[in-house]
Order: C-alpha cells, then sequence, then structure tokens
C-alpha cells in the first residue's frame, strides 16, 4: 500500500505551495479537502459551495462528503497520497477541532503540521485575494496555530500514528515521510 498522509495547517500556511514542490520530485496524488468536499457534492449533484461556505456551512457534514470522495479517489492509488486539510476550522462561531475519526477514515499513515511564523500567514493571506478567508491579526493567527499545532497533536495520539511538525526543511522531511 502507498504512504498516505496529512498535510494540516492555518489556511496561507503554504501547504499547496510545499506540495507542488515536492510533487516536483516524486510523483504523489495531493488530494485538499475543500475541493474534495465540492468533487463529492458535484458527484451527488448537489450545489457546489465557496470555499468561504464550506468554512462557515455545516463543517461537520461536509467531512462525511470529503471522506467519500477521498476514499473513492484513493482506492486504486499507486502513488503516494497527501492529504491537505485542517486540523481546525476558522468557522463563524470560531475554531471547530475536526474530530479525530474525520482522519482515522482516510487511513493515513502519518499526521503532519505545516507552521510558518504568524505574520509571514498574515502577509500571505492579505495578498492572497482568490480565496475568502476571516480577516485575522497577527495575535489571532498565532493563537489559531497553537490550537491547530495541539489538535494536530491530539489526532496522531488518538490514531496511534507519527506526528511530525515540519518546521525546518519541510520539503525534505515530506519526501522522505512519502517514500
Amino acid at each position: 500500500m502507498t504512504q498516505r498522509v496529512a498535510l494540516l495547517g492555518l489556511s496561507g500556511v503554504g501547504k499547496s505551495t510545499l506540495v507542488g514542490q515536492v510533487a516536483e520530485r516524486l510523483p504523489l496524488l495531493h488530494l485538499q479537502a475543500s475541493i474534495l468536499i465540492r468533487t463529492e457534492q458535484a458527484y451527488r449533484a448537489q450545489a457546489q459551495h465557496t470555499s468561504e461556505a464550506l468554512r462557515t456551512g455545516p463543517v461537520l457534514d461536509n467531512q462525511a462528503l470529503m471522506i467519500a470522495a477521498y476514499s473513492r479517489l484513493t482506492e486504486t492509488a499507486t502513488v503516494p497520497v497527501v492529504f491537505d486539510g485542517h486540523s481546525v476550522v476558522d468557522g463563524r462561531n470560531g475554531l471547530l477541532e475536526i474530530p479525530s475519526t474525520v482522519f482515522a477514515a482516510l487511513s493515513l499513515d502519518a499526521i503532519c503540521i505545516l507552521t510558518a511564523a504568524p505574520s509571514v500567514i498574515f502577509e500571505r493571506r492579505r495578498h492572497d485575494i482568490a480565496r475568502e478567508r476571516p480577516h485575522r491579526d497577527v495575535e489571532a493567527l498565532a493563537a489559531h496555530q497553537a490550537v491547530a499545532i495541539a489538535a494536530a497533536q491530539r489526532i496522531a495520539n488518538d490514531l496511534d500514528r507519527p506526528f511530525h511538525h515540519l518546521e525546518t526543511d519541510p520539503r525534505a522531511r515530506l519526501v522522505q515521510l512519502l517514500r
């Protein structure tokens, strides 16, 4: 079976960029949570929603859609799979931790979290006009990132999977995990 790794982190931390860099060196299947949800909605002929609607809507219901799409798309995967998602979602009523049961359904081999300086995340979000995100100052992003790290560690512990905090040389570390 191929390696399946969750790459978690705040929106704007650079998960998709990192996976793109790794994909230049290693064939892999990159599955983003929000795209999986929209894919499953289309598959089930539901109206597709924007990333903002997915973030503020029925987050836990959306997780079931994500799991269904992930399962369908990975059942015949012959290359490593990187699930690009979140351990917490910044929703309408504050941070919502994603339950470990969601990640258990993905049959993951490891849980990773990518972090960056909150000021870097702030600037990336400020310059990314393509995505709707709630405005958070640097202090709020620092607090959210601390919660996201703790949630990712909890998920890894609950699933009895290795936890990797990708702080230094994340590209090399992710390549190593996927081989």
